[in-house]
């Protein structure tokens, strides 16, 4: 559900909210503005507990616990969970090397390491302090104030101050990934302010919102004292320091890493933790093959899995647990921003692909409906936006204000963007789409390419078009080889290639690659990820995740004007016109997402009774049900028995 839906919601539907949908809903409302132009109201100047982009907190500076928790699930078992490719380094934050599952940069999965300010996730836009005690910003958003707990500290029991938050800015910006330096790049300075107080300055030639702030306050914080004596410009299997609810405990590089929960975490009590990291232990076993991980699910060898693949999520689970009620399969709704869910992305880089006719003619040869009903069952809904199911999904034609916004770059970008709706080709599904292909070769003919012989030539070279489609999932092959089959048709000389985790980065680090897969994720209020994902500069970075190159002005412009935006009515038109140009831009065949979060798991956790709106909770908000476990162990224990 988008928000503009929610806004419409009855006030009634208590399903997931209880008493506070209402409160949620008066939230939202402020969100999309009653009236257009209205500002978003927040005194994020004077200190705050929290940063709410849209203005208001759902919770007070007082509260005691978030709602989609249970503030008395017990603590300690085991979850054991499947993950696909390897690690190689406990570094953080540098461009080298592969963290394990539990150290994500941003997001949920960081497990050693606190950040400024969490999430909360049954509002949007809003994140409370965690590490931070308050946080200010200036009106004009060039600076933000963030005051430190004096009360948190270290594994090693050392305080965690000022001195550390210095060091982590520099170290993001002198040896961060790419991605996270250009996100970071607009905050030039910081210094301490006071006793536990630091300033950053932010240039204001930069995406001056309330973004900054949740920028800053999102990236994690690292010690200075144990990296003063260890080299952060390299890759170490050394566990290292850290200050979260979890450490490293046994591990074995590539197949398996453990996180142990810290006994005595100094941020046990805090309100935005109680009720979550409920796990004694969190255990990744590491699976090359996820056709092998599923097998081990079913064995009983880990818990839980995100299910990817719509064939398997029908076909795969029909088993005696199932049947006995021990196993679970779960679609879990959410109404977060999608992002792009999917998309197969082309590398414009290489000059075959710098020719916006022959993205879009390869575009027109995917055959979505069939794929989706032969080899989908019928299961995906098709992308059509850089922030899918959002309020800043591009719908129909442009609006008068995202006309306004895009007329200075007219010339630079498809005239049909201002006179049609994005084209997402649509077939029977029943694979005869031979008008999507005749528009397809009438594309490729108006860019220097025709058949001889069953084969595409380029008109002045007189090479064959060659397509390698880069894949990193073997799931993802059902789908890619019937397609490299269909440009076959139409003499492109169309290849699949499926490689290990740590190859497949290597390739698309280094731009060596035609196509790839790459899904882009997008939070509910667009922040400086964006820059990292679409912008100009990162086009050519080595480790980008710009992957199709994208160097567009129009692009530029509306990142720009999305992340300064201050009010409603321009936050959504600059979004709007943003995606437009991304979609215009044939960077990516947008591909199919399910219509919720596929969870199969043994029926052994307890979960809370309303979970978040925009995220399912685990592993942070479930718990082990005793009894429950003991229940799934006897029953595991009969079927080896042959029951």
């Amino acid at each position: 559900m988008t928000l503009e839906k929610a806004t419409a919601r009855s006030s009634g539907d208590r399903v997931r909210n209880g008493s506070c949908v209402q409160k949620v809903l008066r939230s939202l409302i402020v969100v999309l503005g009653l009236v257009a132009g209205v500002a978003f109201a927040n005194d994020r100047t004077q200190f705050q507990h929290g940063v709410s982009f849209f203005g208001e907190f759902k919770y007070p500076s007082d509260f005691e616990h978030f709602d989609f928790v249970n503030p008395d699930a017990p603590k300690g078992g085991r979850v054991i969970y499947p993950i696909r490719g390897t690690f190689d380094s406990f570094t953080p934050l540098i461009r080298k090397g592969i963290n394990p599952a539990g150290m994500g940069i941003v997001g949920k999965w960081q497990f050693l390491y606190d950040r400024l300010l969490e999430y909360s996730d049954d509002e949007a836009g809003v994140h409370y302090s965690r590490l931070a005690e308050s946080i200010a910003m200036s009106e004009d958003f060039t600076r933000v104030k963030v005051r430190l707990r004096t009360d948190a500290y270290w594994h090693d029991g050392t305080p965690i101050t000022v001195k550390d938050l210095l060091f982590t800015h520099d170290t993001l910006r002198e040896h961060a990934t790419p991605p996270v330096r250009a996100a970071w790049r607009h905050i030039y300075k910081s210094e301490q302010t006071g006793p536990n107080e630091v300033t950053f300055h932010v240039d204001p030639r930069a995406g001056l919102n309330t973004t900054v702030a949740i920028t800053i306050g999102h990236i994690y914080v690292i010690p200075e004292h144990y990296w003063r004596d260890h080299d952060i410009t390299r890759t170490t299997l050394e566990p290292p320091l850290g200050s979260g609810p979890y450490r490293i405990g046994d591990f074995i590089p590539g197949h398996r890493i453990v996180w142990q929960r810290v006994e005595d975490y100094w941020g046990d009590k805090l309100p935005v933790n109680v009720g979550r990291h409920n796990f004694d232990q969190i255990v990744f076993e590491y699976f090359r093959d996820d056709n092998i991980a599923r097998e081990a699910l079913k064995k009983g060898l880990v818990d839980f899995r995100f299910e990817n693949s719509a064939k398997e999520w029908s076909t795969a689970y029909d088993f005696p647990a199932r049947d006995k009620g021990w196993f679970k399969l779960e679609l879990f709704h959410h109404e977060n921003n999608r992002g792009m869910p999917a998309g197969l992305f082309f590398n414009t880089r290489k000059g075959k692909l710098a020719d916006i006719r022959v993205r879009e003619a390869l575009m027109w040869a995917f055959d979505f409906e069939w794929s989706n009903r032969v080899i989908s069952y019928d299961f995906y809904e098709r992308a059509s936006s850089y922030f899918q199911d959002s309020y800043l999904q591009a719908r129909g034609l442009p609006s008068a204000d995202e006309i306004e916004l895009l007329e200075p770059y007219r010339d630079s970008l498809p005239s049909r963007l201002f006179t049609e709706p994005y084209p997402v080709p649509r077939t029977s599904g029943r694979g005869h789409n031979r008008n999507q292909l005749k528009r397809a070769l009438e594309l490729l003919t108006d860019a220097g390419w025709y058949l001889e012989d069953r084969r595409l030539i380029h008109g002045e070279t007189g090479r064959q078009f060659t397509l390698e489609i880069l894949l990193t999932n073997p799931a993802l092959e059902r789908t890619m080889l019937p397609y490299a089959a269909t440009l076959r048709r139409i003499g492109v000389d169309a290849t699949v290639k499926t490689v290990d985790s740590s190859r497949y980065r290597n390739l698309v680090r280094n731009f060596d690659f035609d196509a790839a897969f790459k899904s882009y994720w997008a939070t509910l209020t667009p922040s400086v990820e964006i820059r990292a994902f679409y912008d100009s500069i990162t086009a050519d970075q080595p480790y980008t995740e710009n992957v199709a190159g994208i160097k567009s002005a129009a692009t530029d412009a509306m990142i720009a004007t999305v992340l300064t935006a201050t009010e409603k009515g321009r936050l959504l038109a600059a979004g709007r016109a943003l995606d437009r140009t991304l979609l215009w831009g044939f960077y990516a065949i947008p591909l199919g997402y399910p219509p919720g979060t596929r969870m199969v798991f043994w029926d052994k956790f307890g979960r809370p009774e309303h979970p978040g709106k925009y995220r399912e909770g685990f592993p942070d908000t479930w718990w082990i049900d005793a009894a429950r476990e003991q229940r799934i162990e006897a029953g595991l224990e009969t079927l080896d028995a042959g029951d």
